[in-house]
């Protein structure tokens, strides 16, 4: 009989302990894609802080494509999930997916791109380019003597004037600040891909041999990797100014490599992605469980130059 108690025991604990290891939340993860540094930090950030937090969380990957975002978005809804979080950056689509998860009453969280009536985590993006913007205007007058005769910007149209407002916000103090009229404010769409936006800065360099001091400002880190090889290719450095955003390795790669500035990618704006997953599910956990929660909540921006990256590497532990 004691044994027979005893093994009844047993099952009752392994019973209690399946459920807890149960999930407590079911959230799908719609994201753009995983080709890209900034991409995989936050995807690793969020799989990490989900089983940290006992959460179910299923990735899809729509590759940039507006159709399939909604199709993975709408089998998620078929699923029953608690939460959707987006990563796709397509303002339109978005929009739509964000009134058909509120449809279903299924609270969103979009990342860095906003959707009206989702919550937002991400940066302040034209705060995030007015920091970078006066972090630029050191090496603007240390490298061109405080004159500006360009200032090219490459930025992805399809991501919508929210993510554009980060490279406005740097257009706009060195603008008012080297008095650079807009005749000389040019606007290039680099579709989302980086051997174009290396095609298209060749092209421009190459369209304006004359000029000698022009500032390039990256939409994200990728587009300042493919323009900083396009100036080094024409062997441009000395005429150009490279700023960017996002901070991934590549450009702290290359900040690192050039500690004297014989670099023409100087700078870019650090998001701190390694945090989103951790602040991403916070909020998340916050929304599920009925706390008061901002409809939009900022990761800190701080700018990172050839001169503090050592300091700021050593800060990621």
């Amino acid at each position: 009989m004691k044994k027979v108690l005893a093994l009844v025991l047993v099952a009752l604990l392994a019973l209690c302990g399946a459920a807890l290891a149960e999930e407590e939340y079911y959230i799908g993860y719609s994201n753009m894609q995983l080709a890209e540094d900034f991409f995989i930090t936050v995807s690793n950030g969020l799989h990490e802080a989900a089983e940290t937090n006992n959460v179910k969380l299923e990735e899809t990957i729509a590759n940039r494509d507006a159709v399939l975002m909604a199709q993975n978005i709408e089998a998620f809804l078929l699923k029953d999930v608690d939460m959707v979080i987006d990563f796709n950056v397509l303002a339109e689509t978005g929009a739509e997916m964000a009134a058909r998860c509120a449809e279903q009453g299924v609270p969103m969280i979009s990342i860095d791109c906003e959707y009206e009536g989702a919550y937002f985590f991400g940066v302040d993006n034209y705060g995030a380019g007015t920091a970078l913007g006066e972090g630029t205007i050191e090496f603007v007058d240390e490298k061109f003597g405080g004159e500006i005769e360009y200032i090219v910007s490459l930025w992805d149209s399809q991501s919508g004037d929210t993510i554009k407002s980060r490279c406005e916000g740097v257009v706009d103090v060195l603008a008012e600040k080297y008095g650079v009229d807009e005749e000389h404010q040019v606007w290039i769409d680099s579709l989302a891909d980086d051997v174009k936006t290396g095609t298209m800065t060749r092209d421009w360099l190459n369209s304006h041999p004359d000029a000698h001091k022009i500032v390039f400002v990256g939409q994200n880190d990728d587009r300042g990797y493919a323009i900083n090889n396009a100036v080094e290719t024409l062997d441009r450095t000395d005429d150009c100014i490279v700023v960017s955003h996002n901070a991934d390795p590549a450009s702290l790669e290359n900040l690192q490599a050039h500690p004297d500035g014989d670099t023409a990618w100087v700078a870019t704006a650090s998001y701190n992605s390694h945090l989103y997953g951790e602040q991403i599910m916070d909020m998340a956990l916050r929304v599920l469980k009925g706390e008061d929660v901002a409809q939009s909540e900022y990761t800190k921006v701080s700018v990172v130059s050839y001169k503090n990256v050592a300091e700021y590497v050593a800060s990621l532990g």
